[in-house]
């Protein structure tokens, strides 16, 4: 497998190809790469060019304080470095990803704009990277309880047919991604540490190799841990996801810090685990405009969990939400641009009106329009809709007894005569 001269010239840029490199030769930050990648697309420079021009002459009319020429020739000389860390990654089954990439995660691009990680390594199934799902997040030294209640959470989800998505971190992350890949659904894992041992260990190669696992990270796939790389891998996991649910978290950490800051951005609707635990910080981030789950997984209304949360009441009977309403003022302002840019929808994402559906009943539209025209068969279906088998059969199956559909034979493929979708069972 080879990378593109655009990406080696990225990879220079913003990456690091050892566990410590510092002076002239720090590599740029998100904040760094987003800002110098844009001077560069607003003059149509592609970031190769730097390989084989002078850069000096290319980069005349730049000027910036803390990103010299200096600093980015010393970057782009790094060529050997990258060379054997790259053959390094990419015989251990490692991809390579930058945001010039046509499957690079739309809801990055959409929620951090500029400020998007410039490079994703990973390994497993890329194509989940852009399928959404529900975050779960949590302490590493969880009780049983709240570990069984992810681990469930992580099964239904599954059920839903939904991906999940979440630190890959032991503990509570862990509990919730083993659950819904034992149940055979699809999970994302965003790593702050060693990717590259994670990705080959024996843990979870079996669900890498079943394609019903990604394993991601922005950062260097050999870092060890760091406490700056774990912060901020917290935004990675809201923004990938379309709902979250933070099962247990302190009164600070990188739970704590990561749902405050979802809460601020403004990114996906969060739900929070009541629990009896006093130094938990559950009940603090319901303060600051979270809202309660119920306590048993089998009474989460799935749809409702993706919805705007500020249109959302409170699903626990009888219990009033501590959310204040009026406390809105923790969201920072949304510009026209920011609002243009989360509005454009993706090209998997539900469409306006679906929020309110269970997953299924979704699932039943888009299937009108791959199958309404002419009959389809059970792959081209699962293409079309970018469905693992295993939970297009459910589906199939369900909507054949309930007539939603006609099964033909001879060969197998499915018919779904044109109706209005009023007449969909919402």
């Amino acid at each position: 497998m080879s990378i593109s001269t655009d990406t080696q010239a990225v990879l220079l840029l913003t990456c690091h190809f050892s566990r410590s490199t510092g002076g002239d030769s720090q590599p740029l930050s998100p904040v760094e790469w987003g800002r110098f990648a844009l001077w560069l697309k607003e003059r149509e420079i592609k970031p190769e060019r730097m390989l084989t021009d002078r850069i000096d002459g290319l980069l005349k009319d730049w000027a910036d304080e803390k990103i010299t020429i200096g600093r980015i020739e010393t970057l782009i000389e790094r060529g050997g470095a990258l060379a054997l860390a790259a053959d390094k990654w990419l015989r251990a089954g490692l991809w390579i990803m930058t945001r010039s990439d046509s499957d690079y995660p739309s809801r990055l691009k959409r929620r951090l704009g500029i400020n998007s990680p410039a490079v994703l390594f990973g390994c497993g199934n890329r194509k989940l990277l852009n399928a959404g799902g529900l975050a779960v997040v949590g302490s590493r030294n969880a009780g049983a309880e709240d570990l069984k209640f992810s681990s469930t959470l992580g099964e239904r989800t599954a059920a839903e047919g939904c991906a999940l998505v979440s630190g890959g971190a032991k503990g509570i992350d862990q509990a919730a991604m083993f659950g819904a890949l034992e149940a055979e659904g699809t999970a994302v894992g965003i790593l702050a540490e060693n990717l590259l041992r994670t990705g080959t260990s024996a843990n979870y190669r079996r669900h890498l190799m079943a394609d019903n696992l990604a394993l991601v990270s922005p950062f260097f796939p050999e870092a060890g841990f760091h406490v700056g790389n774990a912060m901020q891998r917290n935004k990675y996991i809201y923004c990938l996801a379309d709902a979250a649910v933070v099962v247990h978290s302190g009164q600070k950490g990188g739970t704590w810090g990561g749902a405050v800051e979802n809460l601020r951005k403004g990114w996906t609707p969060l739900w929070v685990k009541k629990n009896g635990d006093e130094r938990s910080g559950n009940s603090a981030i319901v303060g600051k405009g979270a809202n309660w789950i119920p306590e048993r997984v089998g009474e989460i209304d799935f749809a409702s969990l993706f919805s705007d949360q500020d249109k959302i009441t409170d699903q626990c009977a009888g219990e009033p939400s501590e959310r204040n309403p009026s406390n809105t003022s923790h969201r920072e302002p949304v510009s026209a641009d920011d609002r243009e840019n989360r509005n454009r929808a993706s090209e998997i994402e539900m469409d306006g009106k679906s929020g309110d559906m269970a997953f299924y009943d979704f699932f039943l539209l888009k299937l009108e329009s791959v199958c309404a025209a002419t009959p389809k068969s059970r792959d081209e279906i699962s293409a079309a809709l970018e469905l693992k088998n295993t939970q297009l059969d459910v589906w199939l199956k369900k909507a054949v007894s309930e007539n939603k559909i006609e099964k033909l034979s001879n060969p197998v493929r499915y018919s779904c005569p044109c109706r209005k979708q009023s007449e969909l069972a919402l």
